[in-house]
């Protein structure tokens, strides 16, 4: 039962009071030498929901990444690139259990695991018949689990419904192939015939290495660069259809949203569409771009606030709202 193989860490957590991030990395060592799967079946994980609310806050979804990682056994990769798209998703199922939206403010390494899931997009996206089984499997085990815990007798022990409690884990481990999902669904699994730049004071080369390995076309000169004042400077000689830029580029440099205005004037006046992000690690500045040019720009230039943190920012839901602007006309 998976109460009693929990004791241990229940235990633990209940011997004193402690801080919510000392409780974490108690779960987390735990777990990371606990990968198997601990119910012996869905009705058992639902013990988690009668668990008070931060005991079933750091522990539902390591259970019920067990359980995932238990059903992708049944996986056998065997062509192509499933022998390395395979064992890339299972660490992000494994990373998964500890980074999610009950525990995301204790995760120590966010940007190390969206990285990770740019390179698990990356390389399905470079084979999608390959890759599609994996894809499919994802939603199976989802929806295999959606079925069951559907059919769970209710109980009033139970400190938060099932669907809540149980259904919406499964729904985020189903997610980590939702953007290539939706990619290929849309038809825009081959590489994007748009050319990318990206402006950043610290880490252009990875933003533009990442951003190349989602699909997007490397330009015929520099992709990548430090500043705005040369970046501007690119995009008055070269021809890029796409541009993403930090908003805070260094004392005396052109802020981010100066670019984005002269970008914007620029690519019309040349006839290119203006494809414009910002992205910034300051969900203030996020917020004053968004007020500041989301109102004349809106359709060309992107200003996702809640998506553009770059700790939890990717590529590949980059690249799907890039390719939703390919279906829209221009003006």
């Amino acid at each position: 039962m998976l109460e009693e193989k929990l004791q241990p860490v229940l235990s633990r957590l209940r011997e004193k009071q402690m801080e919510k991030k000392d409780s974490y990395e108690i779960v987390k060592g735990w777990f990371q030498d606990h990968e198997e799967n601990l119910a012996e079946s869905l009705a058992d994980i639902a013990f988690v929901c009668e668990l008070p609310h931060q005991e079933r806050g750091l522990l539902t979804y390591p259970v019920v990444g067990n359980w995932v990682l238990q059903e992708m056994g049944q996986f056998s990769p065997q062509r192509g690139k499933q022998t390395q798209v395979y064992p890339l998703l299972r660490r992000l199922v494994v990373e998964h259990r500890f980074n999610n939206h009950h525990t995301g403010s204790l995760y120590d390494k966010p940007e190390e695991y969206n990285r990770m899931w740019d390179e698990l997009n990356g390389l399905m996206l470079s084979a999608p018949e390959d890759s599609m089984p994996l894809h499919k499997l994802m939603k199976e085990i989802r929806t295999r689990a959606g079925q069951t815990i559907h059919d769970l007798p209710r109980k009033n022990t139970y400190t938060v419904d099932l669907g809540h409690g149980l259904m919406s884990p499964f729904d985020s481990f189903a997610f980590l192939t939702f953007y290539f999902g939706a990619t290929v669904e849309v038809g825009q699994a081959k590489p994007m015939d748009l050319t990318i730049m990206v402006v950043d004071d610290q880490h252009p080369e990875e933003w533009y290495r990442r951003m190349t390995a989602v699909g997007f076309k490397e330009p015929d000169g520099q992709g990548a660069f430090y500043d705005c004042e040369s970046a501007l400077k690119a995009l008055e000689n070269g021809h890029y259809d796409v541009i993403l830029t930090d908003l805070e580029l260094g004392e005396g440099k052109m802020s981010g949203i100066e670019f984005v205005e002269r970008a914007y004037k620029l690519q019309k006046r040349r006839g290119i569409k203006p494809r414009i992000s910002v992205f910034s690690y300051n969900d203030q500045k996020l917020e004053e771009a968004e007020k500041r040019v989301g109102t004349w720009s809106k359709g060309y230039v992107f200003n996702q606030v809640n998506y553009n943190n770059k700790a939890t920012f990717t590529a590949a839901r980059f690249r799907l709202e890039v390719g939703y602007t390919l279906e829209q006309p221009d003006s």
